[in-house]
């Protein structure tokens, strides 16, 4: 089955650059995780500028809850067959999911195997592929709204392109004016998504950052309306910190602790017996 799937795995590999979108970055040849990071830093800088203007913009960062477990076969098979992926193939990905049993220990005893019903394996070749093919529906509901006028994304400059959202697997960033209406038709597109996918949107985990032209008080209109809470900004980012508008000792505290912590233990390694019981 190992071997099935990587065959399968590395024929849709091959067809992802023409099929998913632009703002999702992970697994996609020719597409580095640093491409969508130097845009998010630039999205974030230009909203800590931004403090005269009555149309102030949010970013909203999502999490999902576990992301792969959730996600239902049925909607799986109809995303591959609305991508254009021929029938014997979608019937070939389909068996390599859903032909899987799992068994769990009970007092150290293994139960009878069962079948799960929805979900991706982690550790699969074939599941990240899959992944960002149900997450591109996501990129294609925040796309419709955009071209109706209903959602606005940001503009960090007067020829810049309008970007929206920016998704690397379940990493979710989401780009809008800072206004009601906006934060309603964010609420919807998501209840859609959840609905079809089977996927959660942990709002509790989620957070959503204000440029500095946006009222308190619409602050926290939009983050009750959202059920989402408000930080001051982003302190990460696909792992990388975010510089703005905090302080660089605070920044890098972290990394420095790691640093302190490897060479501490570089140092014991050339220690005595004694010397380390000292």
């Amino acid at each position: 089955m190992k071997i099935i799937t990587k065959v399968v795995a590395n024929r849709i590999k091959s067809t992802l650059p023409s099929v998913i979108d632009q703002e999702q970055s992970a697994f996609i040849q020719g597409r580095l995780i640093t491409d969508n990071a130097l845009v998010a830093m630039e999205c974030f800088h230009w909203m800590k500028k931004k403090r005269k203007g009555k149309k102030g913009v949010m970013a909203l960062k999502l999490d999902m809850s576990k992301a792969y477990d959730r996600i239902e076969w049925k909607f799986v098979e109809i995303v591959l067959s609305f991508m254009g992926y021929p029938p014997s193939m979608v019937s070939l990905i389909m068996r390599c999911v859903s032909t899987v049993s799992y068994q769990v220990l009970i007092n150290g005893q293994p139960s009878s195997p069962f079948t799960p019903q929805r979900g991706l394996r982690q550790g699969d070749p074939l599941s990240p592929y899959l992944f960002v093919l149900c997450a591109d529906v996501l990129s294609g509901l925040i796309h419709k709204e955009v071209a109706t006028n209903n959602l606005h994304g940001i503009k960090i400059a007067r020829s810049a392109p309008q970007i929206s959202h920016l998704f690397f697997a379940d990493d979710s960033l989401l780009l809008a004016r800072a206004n009601q209406a906006e934060a309603r038709i964010i609420m919807k597109i998501l209840e859609q998504y959840q609905q079809a996918s089977g996927q959660v949107v942990n709002l509790d985990k989620s957070e959503a950052s204000f440029s500095r032209n946006v009222p308190n008080e619409e602050i926290n209109t939009i983050c009750e309306l959202m059920r989402v809470k408000a930080v001051e900004a982003q302190s990460r980012y696909l792992g990388f910190p975010v510089p703005f508008g905090r302080s660089k000792k605070v920044i890098f505290a972290g990394v420095m602790d790691r640093v302190w912590k490897k060479l501490k233990g570089w140092k014991e390694k050339f220690l005595s017996r004694a010397g380390k019981e000292t």
